[in-house]
């Protein structure tokens, strides 16, 4: 099972390709879904403008005000643009004018005269700034927080500076200076706070993307409790040594139909016979790890020994059943029948994705793997068509054995466990010989 998925070997969170795409599919309708909290900024402009609040010129509130309903109207609209450039500027640009109308109704509370410091408007002066901070911060971009937050901090400063020069340091007291200070402190601490807030939830938000689409993506090969398992376990990077029950399927013959028929037809019974072992494994909770030729090894790695060993039994004989039918079909249309040979056995193997930097995949290694290919090469040699090892055998209730029945092999590897023959005395899968094989 072979899956390229380059963005796991990414270290970094702002390199992660689901990450770039992340602020992608948030900004989808951004400034559409923004149009309720921006009309409601204008409704606040509205409302000053009627108050006559601040120290401006009262026409350049209403100009203020006028230009920034047409920017929220055009923003909101820019989203069905269909030009990628209009898009990926559209979040800077309103970031921008945001901070425009921020710095202008600052700079508009901003005391002209020791007088004016207790101005009842004093606390709507940061209310947008605010306002559009979190705004930004919904976009999940903390780039953008932090421009809004340095144009508004610039412009703030520059404000002080342009007007304490302007009408003197004299007309001013101390508490006007604090003032401002302490509420330029308190905008840069809930800008702060948004900045990290919105890298917190931009890393959290893709690790549970990334999580979800590995699961969706091992879920094609794995069982779905499995699947889940091995995300938790560390996603698919995990390496672990788990238990697991091996079957190993191999297509008899498939040298002399290759070579009796043409390649067209002979890959078409191969790809009838993988079909069929894949659906007989995954209807028993099984997994396919990979095909090699033409054999087929499949692993059952959910639930305990047991639970395992009964799985993999099953699936066996759905698969000789499956088959059964299928040169049933064949015979009828005189074609010559298939045969297939099994192999089973378990034990504790290291099971996860291999990455190597260019190809990833799901697989399992150890030295049970190779003790399964040496049962296979055995039943070959003995000519049968169910051979399983005694480590297999003895997680099956007795009933089972017996409702089976086994019949052992003779010893010739030391260093193999016992093997034994199921369904020992059934000519499984076929009804006659195997013509011309």
């Amino acid at each position: 099972m072979n899956m390229g998925l380059p963005w796991l070997r990414q270290g970094l969170i702002f390199f992660d390709p689901a990450v770039a795409e992340l602020p992608t599919l948030i900004q989808q309708g951004f400034e559409r879904r923004a149009l309720v909290p921006r009309l409601g900024v204008v409704v606040l402009l509205l409302l000053g403008a009627l108050a006559d609040y601040g120290h401006g010129p009262r026409t350049v509130h209403w100009i203020v005000l006028l230009a920034y309903a047409v920017v929220t109207v055009v923003a909101a609209a820019g989203t069905c643009a269909r030009s990628a450039r209009v898009q990926a500027w559209l979040p800077l640009a309103t970031t921008c004018v945001d901070a425009v109308i921020a710095v202008y109704v600052i700079a508009e509370h901003v005391p002209r005269q020791v007088a004016d410091t207790h101005l009842a408007t004093e606390s709507f002066s940061l209310l947008p700034a605010l306002l559009f901070v979190l705004q930004t911060g919904m976009r999940l971009q903390p780039r953008l927080t932090a421009v809004f937050a340095l144009l508004v901090g610039a412009g703030w400063i520059s404000t002080i500076a342009i007007l304490s020069n302007s009408v003197g340091f004299g007309v001013w007291s101390g508490d006007v200076f604090v003032q401002q200070a302490m509420n330029f402190v308190a905008f840069m601490a809930a800008s702060g706070f948004v900045f990290a807030t919105t890298v917190w939830m931009r890393h959290a938000t893709t690790s549970a993307l990334r999580a979800q689409e590995e699961r969706i993506i091992l879920s094609r090969f794995l069982p779905a409790g499995v699947a889940s398992e091995v995300v938790r376990a560390g996603g698919t990077a995990s390496v672990a040594e788990r238990y697991a029950t091996l079957l190993s399927v191999d297509l008899r013959g498939s040298s002399a139909i290759a070579r009796a028929y043409p390649p067209a037809v002979s890959v078409g019974w191969l790809l009838e016979f993988r079909r069929l072992i894949h659906d007989a494994v995954s209807a028993h909770g099984g997994v396919i790890d990979k095909y090699v030729g033409d054999g087929v090894l499949a692993l059952f790695l959910g639930g305990d020994q047991a639970e395992q060993a009964a799985k993999a039994l099953a699936a066996v004989e759905a698969a000789f059943r499956n088959l059964a039918k299928l040169n049933d079909e064949r015979g009828h249309a005189a074609l010559p029948p298939l045969r297939i040979i099994a192999a089973l056995h378990c034990g504790p193997v290291l099971a996860g994705v291999f990455d190597d930097g260019r190809r990833a995949e799901f697989t399992v290694l150890g030295p049970v793997m190779n003790d399964l290919s040496r049962i296979e090469r055995r039943a070959k040699e003995e000519d049968r068509d169910v051979v399983a090892s005694a480590d297999l055998l003895r997680w099956l209730p007795r009933t089972e054995l017996d409702r089976v029945g086994t019949l052992a092999l003779a010893a010739r590897q030391p260093t193999l466990p016992r093997l034994f023959v199921l369904f020992p005395g059934l000519d499984l899968g076929h009804s006659g010989p195997v013509h011309g094989l």
